[in-house]
């Protein structure tokens, strides 16, 4: 058992020397929209930021473009291989707007 117990631990020694060992991808960040909510006060487009980096991206600026409706929100973290939700709002429906990311801080 002891045996079995060091090649265990030599193993997980080795994986995390490696896994430092390698260099880590910048946030690779997008946006899209995961639904429509109607409201009273218009339109809310619910978005989804993935992000497919290494990397953790904070302070993620998204901008949403309908016509001459421009509507923006931050999103405080998105995680390295994970996503986050935001909510823009417009007065139409944002079916065909377009959404980007404008930019990011690193945490």
């Amino acid at each position: 058992m002891a045996a079995l117990g060091g090649v265990i631990t030599a193993a997980v020694i080795c994986v995390v020397i490696w896994e430092a060992a390698q260099p880590a991808a910048a946030p690779a960040l997008s946006v899209h929209i995961a639904q429509i909510e109607v409201t009273s006060s218009g339109h809310v487009a619910v978005v989804k930021v993935v992000n497919q980096g290494d990397d953790t991206a904070s302070a993620v600026q998204i901008e949403g473009v309908l016509g001459e409706d421009t509507a923006t929100a931050t999103v405080d973290y998105v995680p390295g291989h994970g996503h986050a939700k935001a909510f823009l709002r417009f007065d139409q429906n944002p079916q065909q707007a377009t959404f980007s990311v404008k930019g990011w801080a690193a945490p």
